[in-house]
């Protein structure tokens, strides 16, 4: 990302201010404080992560190497990916623009959620989104998405085939993925991300429910979608 961890200042046009527990530790439980020490000695590389800011280091074979952090474009037109979970997976909303001139593919968190029924979700999707704009979603839960239409989202299916998640990938893969800086399970995920059999063309099935989520906002407006052959 070519920022160093705990950087502070402003590099391409885009501020950093990092700050850790230890700026606020007065106001902090003995409690906390102590699980913190526990953690740096168990655990320093979660440590370094989840209490210093530390980026997260990239796993060896990462899918997606062309990235950096940036703000979001908000003179693109833009759409929304989301993928479904539950537990231990999440629901993601995902905010995406794309640059077919320069190639950039912008990306922002909108929300995580774990164990949300449907109007929990309904309810984080309608206080995050432009009504207007089209949600691309999982194809593996049509009754959700048709639940979610009845109370009025506009969302619709990303018809998925064996060769979907591959399509998806390599036209990924020709653009520049814009991260927005407060999208730290975006990060995360570009980091770890990985192939299972890259030969074949077979990601790990982990650390992809934002991955999956931008795949299908960028499988429907990149390509001649209803020409794909996703057999």
């Amino acid at each position: 990302m070519g920022v160093e961890p705990g950087f502070n200042g402003q590099k391409e046009n885009v501020q950093y201010i990092h700050t850790s527990y230890l700026d606020n530790k007065e106001n902090l439980s003995n409690k906390f404080l102590l699980k913190a020490e526990k953690l740096k000695k168990t655990n320093p590389v979660k440590y370094n992560h989840i209490m210093m800011g530390s980026w997260i280091e990239s796993a060896e074979g990462v899918i997606f190497t062309d990235w950096k952090l940036g703000d979001f474009d908000d003179s693109l037109p833009f759409g929304y990916g989301m993928d479904f979970g539950f537990f231990p997976d999440p629901d993601v909303l995902v905010r995406t623009a794309i640059d077919n001139k320069r190639k950039l593919i912008y990306v922002k968190e909108m929300f995580q959620l774990n164990n949300a029924g449907l109007n929990e979700l309904h309810s984080q999707i309608e206080k995050t989104k432009d009504d207007k704009m089209l949600i691309w979603a999982d194809s593996a839960e049509p009754r959700l998405i048709t639940d979610l239409q009845k109370k009025g989202v506009n969302i619709d299916k990303v018809i998925k085939g064996a060769g979907s998640v591959l399509a998806g990938i390599k036209l990924m893969q020709d653009y520049t993925i814009v991260v927005h800086p407060d999208s730290t399970n975006i990060v995360r995920e570009l980091n770890h991300y990985v192939w299972n059999d890259k030969k074949g063309g077979i990601p790990v099935d982990a650390y992809n429910h934002w991955m999956d989520a931008i795949r299908y906002h960028c499988i429907i407006n990149i390509t001649d979608y209803g020409k794909m052959d996703l057999r």
